[in-house]
């Protein structure tokens, strides 16, 4: 959120020219909404929602979470001084970046970028000795980078010399020379756990101090030195192997800020802003995999990002569905690797999950060649694609064919359902149903849904079948119309399901089915499912 907030200070232009303005600044005042209410008092800070080992072992949308979902704060008796630190840093600089746009959300998010500051500075300590995260998101830099970073947004935005100060208390500090958590001589890119090259940026930016600045130049001078694969992307073989697409985008995202305020005739600003367009080029495209790694942004953009909410699986092996169900726009999935190679499977987090940290730094890059010059729309072929943004409208198709021993269910012209549920009457007996979750078999009332390994309808006419046990004394008499809802179910890892139709498209099926006989029940919208328009 920081880098995120960075980017409008620095690369508005950028945005502007885009016609992306608008949509930045809601979706940044998105996140600083969300830590405004998490800032419930001034020493308190809820810090993590959900539990990682429980979250890790349930493949669940978020909106079919049914299991027990806790969350964590940091206050005076546990603290948690990184998280503090980095929440002050992001509001701080969301502070300047409202400040022409709306003064007073500017002043309330300055407010509480002072006192959470305070907070992580008189109360010292790692977060993960409070919150439950050290498994998955352990502070291997420490908090003291936090501390300064937080410290020099705020000189920036105040100009108040005590913070400054605090900045010089951990940058000028002694530090043995392999002190893991030592503020000097950080050689790779900033990052959730990292944020001393952004402090070394911002420092060199706000103090105009000759050895911040020496220190600015000496840093960027080794990113863009250092090893990068054959085809060309960053890469540090202690942090690539996992995300590589996202460390290559931060290393470039603070230095583009650094180029951004040097003289156009300085040597240096040109090769980081060639730094910065040959890292962006090889993440669009330019890449010996020929991957566009933004989903949805091409027809060879990955299909199968490790996503929960995305994937419309019932499990991150799930092979049935052969793609994302749902089609997640704009997210960087985690690259190749130390070869190139790359390879779209939603079971390979490394390669391909997708989270908030890898678009951040990939965002800034983006505004900073669009105002550095390089914006060249996309037109013609490139976005003319079955999931091209924006995305078109659903085609009602569904047939259905129901025997004496088995009843099917398919989709056609594109339409794709993670699950479905059919309800019909009839005057036909049903005992039994197999293959499926029952949720009503009351006759004349049925009411049936997928299970686990048959809920994806491909929009291609692949059918899914449920068992059916006819009474022996009752005759088929087939039903002249059927309810299905396409999505809206999910089946949890035992007999557990949660159904909620508002989360689904509701059709009426006439006889069999087909495209004549679908009628959608529904109002067709921009943005569904409606929870998070």
């Amino acid at each position: 959120m920081t880098l995120l907030a960075w980017s409008g200070i620095e690369f508005a232009e950028g945005y502007k020219k885009a016609g992306q303005w608008a949509q930045f600044l809601d979706m940044l005042k998105w996140g600083t909404d969300y830590f405004i209410k998490c800032h419930t008092s001034k020493n308190e800070l809820y810090a993590q929602v959900g539990d990682g080992g429980t979250d890790h072992g349930f493949w669940y949308p978020p909106e079919y979470i049914n299991y027990k979902y806790p969350s964590y704060k940091i206050d005076e008796s546990g603290p948690g001084s990184e998280l503090a630190g980095e929440t002050a840093a992001c509001l701080a600089a969301a502070s300047l970046v409202f400040k022409e746009e709306d003064s007073q959300y500017s002043q309330l998010l300055l407010k509480h970028a002072i006192e959470l500051y305070d907070f992580a500075d008189q109360y010292r300590g790692d977060y993960v000795g409070t919150v439950p995260a050290q498994a998955y998101y352990n502070s291997y830099s420490g908090y003291k980078d936090e501390l300064a970073w937080g410290a020099m947004w705020l000189y920036k935005i105040t100009g108040e010399e005590k913070y400054n100060e605090k900045y010089k208390e951990i940058a000028d500090a002694e530090y043995l020379p392999h002190d893991m958590k030592k503020f000097t001589g950080c050689t790779g890119p900033i990052s959730w756990d990292d944020k001393r090259p952004g402090a070394y940026i911002l420092a060199a930016l706000v103090t105009k101090d000759e050895g911040r600045i020496k220190e600015a130049y000496n840093y960027c001078d080794t990113i863009i030195s250092q090893p990068t694969t054959p085809g060309g992307l960053w890469y540090d073989k202690s942090l690539s192997q996992w995300a590589s697409n996202r460390y290559a985008a931060n290393a470039a995202s603070v230095c583009a800020v650094f180029a951004n305020n040097l003289p156009e005739n300085d040597s240096k600003r040109k090769n980081y802003i060639d730094f910065l367009k040959s890292q962006i080029d090889y993440i669009l495209g330019d890449n010996p995999a020929g991957i566009n790694y933004v989903v949805g942004a091409e027809d060879n953009s990955p299909k199968l990002v490790h996503h929960r909410g995305a994937s419309g699986a019932f499990d991150c092996s799930d092979k049935i569905t052969r793609f994302n169900v749902y089609t997640l726009y704009g997210a960087l999935a985690g690259g190749p690797g130390s070869n190139d190679q790359y390879k779209d499977d939603r079971g390979n987090y490394e390669m391909n999950e997708v989270a908030l940290d890898y678009n951040a730094g990939f965002q800034l890059c983006l505004s900073a060649l669009v105002k550095f010059g390089y914006g060249v729309k996309d037109e013609g072929k490139i976005l003319d694609f079955d999931r091209a943004w924006p995305q078109k409208a659903l085609t009602p198709d569904i047939t259905i064919e129901m025997e004496s021993n088995k009843l099917s269910i398919s989709t056609g012209s594109g339409l794709l359902c993670s699950s479905w549920c059919i309800s019909f009457t009839s005057e036909t007996i049903i005992d039994g149903a197999y293959d499926c979750t029952v949720l009503e078999r009351e006759p004349p009332n049925y009411h049936f849904c997928n299970r686990r390994d048959n809920g994806f309808l491909d929009g291609e006419g692949t059918p899914q079948s449920i068992q059916l046990q006819l009474n022996y004394a009752s005759e088929l008499v087939l039903p002249k119309e059927y309810e299905v809802l396409c999505d809206g179910f999910h089946v949890g890892l035992s007999t557990d399901y949660v159904y909620k139709p508002e989360y689904g498209h509701k059709f009426k099926v006439t006889g069999t089915g087909g495209p004549s006989n679908t009628e959608p029940l529904y109002e067709e919208s921009k943005c569904w499912p409606s929870h998070i328009c």
